[in-house]
């Protein structure tokens, strides 16, 4: 299995958009195949930012999904709305 984290701050003016798109993104991710769980939370302590927690059953499932439309877009949006560097990381969980 592998974890992806992510974190990060969105501009207050895309706030909004970046809150509902995030909701159609993991609702769609939940679906693909591989997807063993995705979910994104709201920092109670950071104003603004975005955390996501996914795990997937290997690569080939991250690759498919990174190759979906919606993913692409997402990831597009929020880089061009973060008002820092996007931290993402990948952990591979051995068995």
């Amino acid at each position: 299995m592998i974890i992806i984290t992510s974190e990060v701050m969105v501009a207050p003016e895309h706030w909004q958009e970046a809150l509902e798109q995030t909701r159609a993104h993991v609702e769609a991710s939940r679906r693909e195949p591989g997807c063993i769980s995705h979910r994104f939370l709201i920092s109670p302590e950071i104003e603004h930012c975005l955390f996501f927690y996914e795990e997937w059953r290997d690569r080939a499932a991250i690759d498919l999904h990174f190759q979906q439309d919606y993913s692409k877009a997402i990831s597009k949006n929020l880089t061009a709305w973060a008002m820092n560097k996007v931290k993402i990381g990948f952990h591979h969980v051995l068995d």
